[in-house]
């Protein structure tokens, strides 16, 4: 039985929109962080199993933040989940990663995701920033790292 990537980013600049697929993707047992911009995206220390990223961002494009993610070794692959109705940066998009469109809801992220092959089992945990700046915290046993509970 094939074990689901377990660590989420992703990245989407609408509230409601990041708050839904968090509590989506949290509900099915993933541990996801959530960041409104490219910086905030970039500011983290972590890596993920996997990102999820809008293309129309406050400071840049999904396809860019992506390259830099991919690049640093942050993410090894991503799916964007878009309203964007752009051709260009569409066929760009589609270059590093599957395109959804937003009017398709969750289930496809979710499917896509479920054909994913094996990597991390961590525990899950939701968090979603409040800010232009992510926060992601998971419960630990080290001093180290602090736990949040975003709302």
């Amino acid at each position: 039985m094939q074990s689901l990537p377990q660590r989420l980013l992703v990245v989407e600049d609408d509230v409601t929109v990041a708050r839904a697929l968090s509590r989506t993707l949290a509900r099915r047992g993933f541990s996801v962080a959530v960041g409104r911009s490219c910086s905030a995206a970039l500011a983290l220390a972590q890596s993920f199993d996997f990102a999820i990223l809008d293309l129309d961002l406050p400071d840049g494009n999904g396809v860019d933040l992506a390259r830099a993610l991919m690049n640093s070794g942050k993410v090894p692959s991503v799916l964007f989940f878009t309203s964007s109705t752009d051709p260009s940066l569409l066929a760009r998009a589609r270059c590093l990663g599957a395109v959804l469109t937003k009017a398709l809801g969750t289930s496809p992220i979710l499917a896509f995701l479920g054909s994913l092959p094996a990597q991390l089992t961590d525990p899950p945990q939701s968090h979603t920033a409040r800010s232009g700046r992510a926060r992601s915290y998971r419960a630990s046993s080290s001093s180290s790292l602090r736990r949040s509970r975003a709302r």
